[in-house]
């Protein structure tokens, strides 16, 4: 690209698309339910809650809205000591995020996760200085859905790109719907923790097996 112009604008979930989370998130559910006197293990694989707000995969196991409060206080007690960091990046997203900056494309993350976790968790790993924007949910539930935080991060952004050379790249249903929503594309990644049967009825733009895919299909 000549005279300093972007070449697009992407944007990143965070939990299940540049890192893996599961150890903390996993712990993390745990000790909040164990707060609220509910057996964690009698609601399967808690893997299924790395993604969604906490207050809709809280309120979803039954919870009163007072014990989901106290559910979410007793997860960020711990996430914010410990949890964050029982983390991982996956292989090849450093690679990814390097040849789509010197690409001159435009990086942002927009995760459901509040923004003070995330920025210390890209900073904790070394990726915060690949993104312009680090867009979250906010502690008090003003900005709380995908599609909320989507949008928060477009507007953050400015008019960079046109919508056609935007694109959210996520693992779950939420990230393809947030895309859709907010008028551009979408790339879907299944080494996360959305599946196929999950993805697919949600019409991304493409679908994409590892990092590396990722950066085909933004043109490395």
């Amino acid at each position: 690209m000549s005279n300093g112009a972007t070449a697009g604008t992407a944007l990143f979930d965070l939990d299940g698309t540049l890192t893996d989370p599961a150890e903390g998130i996993t712990a993390c559910i745990r000790h909040g339910l164990a707060a609220v006197d509910v057996d964690a293990d009698k609601h399967g694989p808690l893997e299924r809650f790395i993604g969604p707000p906490l207050n809709d995969s809280f309120a979803g196991l039954g919870l009163t809205p007072d014990q989901v409060d106290e559910a979410i206080t007793a997860y960020r007690e711990r996430f914010a000591i410990v949890g964050m960091f029982e983390n991982e990046v996956y292989d090849g997203i450093p690679e990814l995020l390097r040849g789509l900056t010197e690409a001159r494309w435009t990086l942002a993350v927009a995760t459901s996760k509040p923004d003070i976790f995330a920025v210390k968790i890209l900073e904790h790993f070394e990726l915060r200085s690949f993104f312009e924007v680090v867009a979250g949910a906010t502690m008090t539930g003003t900005r709380r859905t995908k599609v909320d935080v989507l949008k928060h991060a477009l507007a953050e952004l400015g008019p960079r790109t046109s919508a056609d050379r935007m694109i959210m790249i996520g693992d779950r249903r939420l990230d393809i719907d947030a895309a859709h929503a907010c008028g551009i594309g979408s790339i879907g990644v299944l080494y996360g923790y959305g599946s196929p049967e999950e993805l697919i009825p949600a019409n991304p733009s493409a679908l994409a097996n590892s990092p590396e895919e990722v950066g085909t299909l933004l043109g490395l």
